[in-house]
């Protein structure tokens, strides 16, 4: 027992080594890829490491130790508590989604945080120039790493200053839908119970994002749901940058009290057809974020690091605002669809 998992404890520390050593010999192809697919923009790369894949599924369900921690990502039942708790290290001390509380206990990192704005060259491209894909997802609740999963999803791309392309599908979540959540979006269990899973649609939703700038309202709930589900059922990370119509709208309509996608709709005259479905929002958004396009040029912004610099200007929502009913796995005021 005690030579299997020096073996293994040896091995994994060789897995955790082979990112960086295989991202050096594929670094042409790598840097190639990033020159054309500009780095701010959507990209899909295979996830590093499959034993994370399976550390995240398992810290799902909350919050584990070392052992049994070790004993399912790694399949070795009865490991000492020593050498797992090495081999926890080894594998999980660096992971941004994982961290390890003072207690020794592991579990996933709630949000994980991400830069709101490109820091390379593609910030100095023309708004014109850039390709969007305006994204909207329903869910069972709002967590991705507490079991909630995507139950329908739409991404509406924008080019050259229209509407290109829409992806609609339902999504069979594996998992029973909240009655509350039924009633808000009118999704049924009957709906998805044939719907093809995260599994058989995850390669689409990545040809889908890929090359363009992730575009939401509220985009960091669509951005973790996406990133997170494309990372457990297809080995698949997204990286890029996301683009809030919420934040931009704070911008660039100062004067409208609510910056809901309902309030903003309305403030520019466009029709949702299928509200709090992932279509009708997403196509809703998509309209929304060309007025905002719009207004942001009048103001003086043609390239993303102009947005960058108007949207930096204005303050967040204030922290001490009076926090209102939440349904399950939504959000309050102006954030919500």
């Amino acid at each position: 027992m005690a030579q299997r998992l020096s073996r293994a404890l040896e091995y994994l520390h060789g897995v955790t080594r082979r990112p960086s050593q295989s991202s050096s010999a594929q670094g042409g192809r790598t840097d190639q890829g990033a020159d054309v697919e500009l780095p701010s923009v959507v990209s899909i790369e295979r996830e590093q490491s499959p034993l994370v894949a399976r550390a995240r599924t398992f810290l799902e369900a909350g919050p584990a130790g070392s052992v049994p921690l070790i004993e399912h990502v790694c399949s070795l039942p009865g490991a000492p508590s020593a050498v797992a708790e090495q081999m926890a290290k080894a594998l999980f001390a660096d992971n941004p989604d994982i961290r390890r509380d003072d207690a020794g206990r592991w579990s996933l990192v709630a949000e994980r945080p991400s830069a709101d704005w490109p820091t390379t060259s593609a910030a100095g491209r023309a708004l014109d120039a850039l390709s969007y894909v305006v994204v909207d997802v329903e869910t069972t609740g709002g967590s991705p790493w507490g079991g909630d999963r995507i139950t329908e999803f739409c991404a509406v791309t924008v080019a050259n200053g229209r509407i290109a392309d829409v992806f609609e599908t339902l999504i069979n979540p594996e998992r029973p839908i909240p009655p509350a959540v039924t009633r808000l979006t009118r999704i049924t269990w009957e709906m998805v119970r044939n719907a093809p899973t995260i599994r058989d649609v995850a390669p689409r939703i990545a040809d889908v994002l890929r090359g363009h700038l992730f575009v939401a309202h509220n985009a960091s709930f669509d951005w973790r749901f996406v990133t997170s589900e494309l990372s457990r059922y297809s080995g698949q990370q997204v990286v890029g940058e996301t683009l809030c119509t919420v934040r931009l709208a704070r911008a660039v309509v100062p004067g409208i009290k609510r910056r809901s996608l309902g309030s903003l709709s309305y403030y520019y005259g466009i029709e949702n057809h299928a509200r709090h479905r992932a279509g009708g929002d997403a196509l809703a958004t998509a309209k929304v974020l060309l007025r905002l396009l719009a207004a942001a040029r009048d103001r003086g912004c043609e390239t993303l690091e102009d947005l960058r610099g108007l949207i930096r200007g204005v303050p967040s929502r204030g922290r001490g605002r009076k926090k209102r009913r939440r349904m399950p796995g939504w959000t309050d005021g102006e954030m919500t669809a």
